[in-house]
């Protein structure tokens, strides 16, 4: 009797047990809840919530753009709203000097700038032309702030063992793919947005640790590798609304 109840018993435990790794196989992991293994086995799957946690936010920050011509260096001060408004300002780096003022509303934008006597408007994507500085405006919100382009908040991963890297592919519009790595702590750490005319390598590095947003990217264009762009962020604040103020 004793042997058949203890028998019963441990095939009990191991059927929990297993119902247990089962549960937890498919429940998405995120950093506040990131899958704590010392070793994860190359190919492993898993469902990562990389989310915002905040609606509004200012950045400050330093861009540098480094060309075949030579380096420009700008002070911008950048406000968003989650997925809706960027406004940024822009100065001079070296004696602080206003140089203009940039709005982008899902794929809008327009430019002002006092100092050049200009106003423009047009699409994100030909505000790099219209400001030297080759950015994908149309994504700098959610890049600022260590977050996925046109993706859905949960995506399914694959861990990528000799990079040490959870790794996915997506398409988006206008035929563009998207390549990201995120690293152990599930914060975004290279990003490749790749579209018929060019390929743009975006690598993050010093994550801030209350918000999860990078505090240095490096953008690099596969047609022109001696062109990157540096932008290293100072200060993050999110406790919002912030106005954007823009008129011609």
């Amino acid at each position: 009797m004793n042997r058949l109840y203890t028998h019963s018993a441990s095939k009990l435990l191991l059927f929990l047990a297993g119902a247990f790794l089962v549960a937890n196989c498919g429940r998405p992991i995120s950093p506040e809840h990131p899958l704590k293994r010392e070793k994860i086995n190359d190919g492993v799957s898993r469902k990562i919530i990389v989310e915002d946690k905040f609606e509004w936010a200012q950045i400050f920050t330093r861009i540098e753009a480094n060309t075949p011509d030579g380096e420009q260096s700008f002070r911008v001060q950048v406000r968003s709203k989650q997925d809706s408004i960027l406004w940024a300002a822009i100065s001079d780096d070296m004696i602080g000097l206003r140089v203009g003022k940039v709005i982008v509303i899902e794929d809008s934008a327009a430019f002002t700038s006092t100092l050049l006597g200009l106003d423009w408007t047009g699409s994100a994507h030909d505000l790099a032309g219209m400001t030297g500085v080759e950015v994908p405006f149309q994504y700098l919100n959610r890049l600022l702030r260590g977050q996925l382009i046109s993706a859905e908040t949960a995506m399914r991963y694959r861990f990528d063992a000799k990079r040490d890297l959870w790794v996915t592919k997506y398409a988006i519009s206008g035929n563009r793919k998207v390549e990201v790595d995120l690293d152990r702590d599930l914060r975004v750490k290279h990003m490749t947005i790749t579209d018929p005319t060019e390929i743009v390598d975006i690598e993050y590095s010093n994550t801030d640790e209350r918000t999860g947003y990078p505090k240095m990217l490096e953008l690099t264009l596969k047609s022109r590798p001696s062109y990157t762009v540096k932008i290293e962020v100072s200060e993050i604040r999110t406790e919002g609304p912030y106005n954007t103020p823009f008129s011609f």
